[in-house]
């Protein structure tokens, strides 16, 4: 019986899945664009991150990178992704739209960005329960 109970516990584990494992890699600034800098908790997404960016319909436009907060950072979504924003106008990026939908539990906003030479770019975060995600790409 114990047995039994066990592997229930142990199983449960699998039924939560994250949106992207995270690499051991904290990233402070864009690899895209240099001027861009993110706030502290900001890592490199690993597996899963082609997922994200199936969520991008028109993602095939765009040279794309994915993040992920973790920690603190992750738990206080609207500052966090202010303080995003504000490291995007800082560079030159500004908001042109923004569009937010619910998708099975996430909330997914995508904002189309301009940059001072009118080049598109894009950032679209995913957040679900204490995750968040987001894609930042510049217009091929």
């Amino acid at each position: 019986m114990r047995v039994l109970w066990l592997l229930l516990l142990l199983g449960g584990f699998g039924l939560a899945q994250t949106l992207v494992e995270v690499t051991a890699v904290a990233a402070t600034v864009s690899s895209l664009d240099a001027s861009v800098r993110f706030p502290s908790g900001t890592f490199r997404a690993g597996q899963g991150s082609e997922a994200i960016l199936a969520r991008i319909p028109d993602a095939s436009r765009f040279r794309l990178e994915v993040y992920a907060a973790r920690g603190l950072a992750a738990r206080l979504h609207a500052g966090f992704v202010q303080q995003i924003l504000t490291g995007f106008a800082a560079a030159g990026y500004f908001v042109e739209r923004q569009e937010e939908v619910q998708v099975l539990g996430e909330l997914r906003t995508r904002y189309d960005l301009k940059d001072g030479a009118g080049q598109a770019a894009l950032l679209f975060v995913v957040r679900r329960g204490d995750e968040l995600v987001f894609a930042f790409g510049r217009a091929r």
